[in-house]
């Protein structure tokens, strides 16, 4: 009996010690960057941007296309294949902007780089363009 009780009394420490531990989970440097890129944006009730001046000025380096749009559906974390340069930073901007935030800040090699590899990946699973980006970042 006495045997019994203590084994009783362990699994109930081992227990109470389980359900008293927080869950710690590793922060992820590409959520890390994208919450500090998104500290400084408001949107409005539509949930577009509310005022745009944080933003820089689009210049030749940021390769936007200004009078293209995307305009089909994207099927879920999948880029379309066959978009020109700017046409890729553009559909990046449009529908994923924390990682069209992080591309732009590329060096016009690395942009190129990250669209090049884009070219070749079939399907373009937006989760490996991420990290080409954050790997280009990096260096």
């Amino acid at each position: 009996m006495a045997l019994s009780g203590r084994f009783v009394i362990s699994i109930l420490c081992v227990y109470a010690l389980l359900f008293s531990v927080k869950a710690v989970a590793t922060d992820d440097a590409y959520l890390k960057m994208l919450e500090g890129e998104a500290e400084g944006v408001s949107l409005d009730q539509t949930g577009q941007l509310k005022d745009t001046t944080h933003m820089k000025e689009v210049s030749k380096a940021d390769i936007i296309k200004k009078d293209w749009a995307w305009e089909g559906d994207l099927d879920g974390d999948v880029l379309p294949s066959g978009l020109a340069q700017n046409e890729f930073a553009t559909v990046l901007k449009q529908n994923y902007y924390g990682s069209f935030v992080f591309f732009r800040k590329l060096n016009s090699i690395d942009q190129e780089t990250v669209y090049n590899h884009y070219q070749k990946a079939q399907p373009a699973n937006l989760e490996v363009i991420r990290q080409d980006i954050l790997n280009h970042l990096k260096r």
